[in-house]
């Protein structure tokens, strides 16, 4: 027994798309709902959602109780607290260079792998329940750690930061990349496309997952049939698509 899902690593090894949703709303109810519909992971969102670190935890454990693995998105320095939240994997944004990428992975993991800190009377830990050696090992083992590629300058140096060990996936900030790019607002632009491949296969050839948001079925199955494997949606997006629809149907003549 956990207080960790430590699923997340093992199947990001896999070749199966696995289905996800962005979740930057702060409800548990949302989080459990995305458990029992099905989908594999849930992001939360704490670099553009307003969670605070003590509903971040009640995020992470409505995601344990529903079955869902729970990642939360956030920047370096809320690292150590979400992870000793019991998050299951953390997605860093705006990761440019291999020195970068290794800090992250020195906050994330315990030592001799990296850098983290002890403090097993958080959930991570079970309040002390579990702790030591064991617990070390199994964190270091079992929580994943996702960078964002989402500038022109992460691109150039996308090889060395696939060099640095203790990666377990890339996540192709798609938007961000289109801008960086000079290409605001075309996400579809052939160089952005061209950089999308580029950026899955030579993730792949690493060993890693590669994964990038696929907010409808077509780009879901358009990014599989590339090589993505981490695919989440944003629960925004799906609201307000369900909004729009239930209000064109009220307003539409008879």
């Amino acid at each position: 027994m956990s207080a960790i899902d430590i699923r997340l690593p093992q199947l990001l090894r896999g070749t199966s798309p696995l289905a996800g949703m962005f979740v930057g709303f702060p409800s548990p109810a949302l989080i459990e709902m995305c458990g029992h519909a099905g989908f594999d992971f849930v992001i939360i969102d704490n670099e553009h959602g307003p969670a605070s670190i003590e509903t971040t935890e009640h995020l992470i454990r409505a995601a344990r109780c529903s079955g869902i693995i729970p990642v939360v998105r956030a920047e370096e320095p809320e690292l150590a607290r979400v992870l000793d939240a019991g998050a299951s994997g953390v997605q860093v944004p705006a990761v440019n260079s291999a020195e970068q990428a290794q800090r992250v992975v020195n906050h994330c993991k315990y030592p001799p792998v990296g850098e983290r800190s002890a403090a097993f009377t958080t959930r991570a830990g079970g309040y002390g329940f579990f702790g030591g050696s064991a617990q070390m090992r199994r964190v270091n083992e079992g929580v994943a750690i996702i960078l964002m590629i989402e500038t022109a300058q992460a691109y150039a140096h996308l090889d060395e930061i696939l060099a640095v060990d203790g990666i377990d996936a890339l996540f192709i900030g798609l938007s961000d990349l289109a801008i960086s790019m000079g290409h605001a607002g075309d996400n579809l632009h052939p160089d952005v496309q061209q950089a999308v491949g580029s950026i899955i296969d030579r993730t792949r050839a690493r060993g890693h997952a590669c994964g990038l948001l696929a907010s409808s079925a077509a780009d879901f199955r358009r990014y599989a049939n590339m090589g993505a494997t981490y695919l989440p949606m944003t629960m925004a997006t799906l609201v307000a698509g369900a909004l729009r629809e239930a209000i064109a149907v009220r307003k539409t003549p008879r």
